[in-house]
């Protein structure tokens, strides 16, 4: 079938994607910010995407017909992203709304879409309570923030063997408070103490560190990825060299530009380690770097990957591209083997039951730790 590219230019967001004619495709709607601060974040899992509609389109499609992507831009703004899901979600034909992984930017995307009656899947963000504030067809592919806190603060507290943690918060993020405060709640509850909790906004010109005469011996840094490098160099130049721990909005390319003296000691909770032996794991990073040339620069690339799998094996089972259809297929999900860990949502329940990989970074190298599993 001869291919036709499809490019939508909007005013707040360009919408490009691979097309086939309408009646031998299922379209999908997919989001994310592929310009802005945002971008090295969300740039990944988009590939993530296209890596797997092109396996999916290789083994015949779903439901006999080719997988296409609908794409469109958020451009790292919150009205941006308002206006995509709303472009997006009055597209002719469009069967679900998948992306974005940070918690502000699908709360200004949700209501658009799951007020068409869409499914939306959000691929990374982790807030556990976004399924309930949006309705039976919000889902999400990653775990919740209560399940990587518990893992991290539990690592931090017994493997790393620490007993006073100072937390530093940015209260300009949902993700960030709601990460901090489970991390908090779980760190006190495995014995730990929080000598010091500080807060600051995105944007500030400095970030608020441990006060003289606390001496913790953890930091915990409950951040978003455009401050991920900047926080650890200002802590490591202001002599803090403890151990510093975070959530996955460490899991970024950009703790590569933290000068090598300090880029010791960082570990981090996250949705795969791509040094984990696995075979799953194996197989899906030779084949980005097949397709896209590099290794997969997060693990937000596996998560738009597993997200795109697990929408298109709930498609199959459903038998249709009914909205109401695809829903009950995906909420039956039980054992979905991907990428990031297996899938299954309990009963009355949208975020999956899955394991936390525990990474560390040391001079440039990102290396698997263990695996915590949800139980």
């Amino acid at each position: 079938m001869k291919k036709i590219v499809l490019l939508c230019l909007t005013t707040l967001g360009l919408c490009f994607g691979s097309a086939f004619a309408a009646d031998d495709t299922v379209k999908i709607g997919v989001l994310y910010n592929l310009t802005g601060a945002m971008a090295a974040v969300d740039q990944p899992g988009l590939h993530g995407m296209e890596l797997a509609r092109d396996v999916i389109n290789s083994e015949g499609g779903v439901l006999g017909k080719k997988l296409s992507l609908i794409i469109s831009d958020c451009r790292s703004n919150l009205d941006s992203t308002a206006t995509a899901a709303e472009s997006i979600a009055d597209e002719d034909g469009i069967v679900a709304v998948l992306g974005l992984n940070d918690t502000d930017y699908v709360t200004a995307a949700a209501p658009a879409v799951t007020t068409k009656g869409l499914v939306f899947i959000t691929a990374g963000a982790t807030m556990q309570n976004l399924p309930y504030m949006y309705g039976k067809n919000f889902f999400m592919t990653a775990f919740g923030d209560n399940m990587q806190a518990r893992a991290i603060a539990k690592f931090a507290k017994r493997r790393l063997k620490t007993e006073r943690c100072f937390v530093g918060t940015n209260v300009s993020s949902e993700f960030a408070k709601t990460l901090s405060k489970y991390f908090k709640r779980r760190y006190r509850k495995y014995g730990g103490v929080v000598v010091d909790e500080v807060w600051y906004n995105a944007g500030d010109t400095t970030y608020p560190l441990p006060k003289e005469g606390d001496k913790p011996d953890l930091l915990f840094m409950s951040i978003t990825p455009p401050d991920a490098a900047g926080y650890v160099t200002e802590a490591r130049k202001a002599g803090f060299n403890q151990p510093i721990v975070s959530g996955d909005g460490f899991d970024t390319p950009g703790l590569l530009k933290i000068p090598e003296e300090y880029a010791h000691s960082i570990y981090f909770a996250t949705h795969v380690a791509f040094d984990n032996p696995d075979p799953e794991v194996r197989d899906f990073v030779d084949s980005y770097k097949r397709m896209f040339g590099v290794a997969p620069e997060s693990g937000f690339a596996a998560l738009g990957y597993d997200t795109v799998m697990l929408l298109a094996q709930a498609i199959t089972r459903a038998g249709s591209t009914n909205t109401e259809a695809i829903r009950s297929a995906l909420s039956a999900t039980v054992g979905f083997k991907g990428v990031t860990g297996e899938i299954s949502y309990p009963e009355g329940v949208r975020v999956p039951n899955k394991t936390v990989d525990i990474v560390r970074f040391t001079n440039g190298t990102f290396s698997f730790v263990e695996q915590v599993s949800p139980n």
